[in-house]
């Protein structure tokens, strides 16, 4: 069964949770390898995840994961295990590969990573540029607590704008880095992009309805992100005027938290696969949302998504969180935002619809647009590993996480590239 805590680190908590999120639908963005199998006359296909290229910083580490079929005649391929698979680098000197299919930066400059099954081979072009680090902030009442930070390479130092980004339920800074693709973002705009880090054995943050311990102990994480935004400002230059917060499920629930909490500190927020947690689905109130001024809000979600369900309600997961519905979370932050129903729609490959709502209701008064990006591909679902062949819940645009339930997600639509242009107008 999987759960709307997605991103788990490691084989023992995949086993207690499965996670959602992140991957590539077979065969649409990624460049296939085809070989014929010896001695069968079969076609086989053979895939990476992320494909063609990808950009980490030195420090970083990511996870690859390699997709097979035996023909093209399976509804689904198989994921392969890194056993599996022979991985080599050139230059090693700028990417250090490891047995369990994980990539880190080693130095600056490009690299040929080359993956290995049988007689296929696949390639991955990976840009080694920019910085990852571990940061540590103290959190009154809470201690230590950590994020972890991309920072761009710059020619000359100046003031850039900054992401923070928050990992789904179970997940970790490093595994929302990897599945959002958001290094890559950042490496060609210039900013930096700091992964915070939950609480708890499964990580998880305090979005009022959900998730997990940091929910049940009422741990402030609203007082965390604003010791991390002090960080930020105290140790790098940050353009404090165009600071985004974004998540995935759990982490998209916290930054419609943020943009309730500290819309003073916001220039937007970007929700994805998670919306409010200020009410359930049953409408009880967890916090209050008076922002300080009207913010700018997006948020984006699939029609497929099964662990937290586009009309609300209960996911197939075990998180036993009855959800607040995204139509819902829409319309309480048009009302909020002083935004009216008329909207301006944008359209994506063959699955997203953007509806954008930045009409005053109120002529005269501060507003801030409002924007729900559905995402409704064809639903290819295998019911018997539980995982979404394309959207569900997923970053679109993102790789899948290392659980072996995760969905993989379409490639049609960019959700990083697209918060970005949306978010600044």
């Amino acid at each position: 069964m999987k759960t709307l805590w997605t991103h788990l680190a490691g084989v023992a908590l995949a086993a207690c949770l499965a996670a959602c999120g992140g991957g590539t639908t077979p065969g649409a963005a990624d460049t296939e390898a085809r070989a014929t199998a010896a001695g069968a006359g079969r076609v086989a296909q053979f895939w990476l995840e992320p494909g063609g290229s990808t950009v980490i910083g030195v420090g970083q580490t990511i996870q690859l994961h390699a997709a097979y079929k035996a023909t093209g005649s399976e509804p689904y391929p198989q994921y392969l295990s890194p056993s599996l698979l022979s991985i080599t680098a050139q230059p090693p000197s700028r990417v250090q590969v490891g047995a369990d299919s994980t990539v880190t930066g080693l130095g600056a400059g490009s690299a040929t990573v080359t993956v290995r099954y049988g007689q296929l081979t696949q390639n991955l072009t990976v840009q080694v540029s920019g910085s990852w680090s571990e940061q540590a902030v103290w959190v009154p009442g809470q201690g230590t607590r950590s994020y972890a930070i991309y920072s761009p390479a710059l020619d000359v130092k100046s003031v850039r704008p900054a992401i923070l980004s928050l990992h789904g339920g179970g997940g970790s800074a490093t595994i929302q880095a990897a599945t959002s693709q958001l290094v890559k973002l950042a490496h060609a705009q210039k900013v930096h992009v700091a992964f915070l880090q939950g609480t708890g054995a499964i990580a998880t943050f305090n979005a009022g309805a959900c998730c997990g311990a940091a929910a049940g102990d009422g741990v402030n994480d609203v007082l965390y992100v604003q010791r991390v935004l002090d960080d930020l400002a105290a140790q790098r230059l940050i353009d404090t005027t165009q600071v985004y917060a974004t998540g995935f499920s759990n982490g998209g629930m916290m930054s419609h938290r943020l943009a309730c909490a500290l819309a003073d500190r916001f220039a937007g927020i970007a929700a994805v696969g998670g919306a409010s947690g200020q009410f359930d689905g049953a409408g009880n109130s967890y916090y209050a949302c008076t922002p300080s001024r009207p913010i700018p809000v997006l948020h984006i979600h699939a029609t497929n998504d099964r662990n937290y369900p586009f009309a609300g309600g209960f996911g197939d997961g075990v998180s036993d969180t009855n959800y607040y519905a995204v139509n819902n979370t829409i319309a309480d932050w048009r009302a909020r935002n002083n935004v009216s129903a008329a909207f301006t729609l944008e359209s994506f490959g063959a699955s997203t619809m953007c509806r954008r709502h930045a009409t005053p209701a109120v002529a005269g008064q501060p507003s801030a647009a409002v924007t729900l990006c559905k995402v409704d591909p064809v639903d290819v679902y295998d019911p018997v590993n539980q995982i979404v062949f394309g959207g569900g819940h997923s970053w679109p645009g993102g790789v899948r996480s290392p659980s072996p339930s995760s969905d993989t997600p379409l490639q049609d639509f960019d959700a990083g590239v697209y918060l970005w242009d949306n978010l600044r107008r």
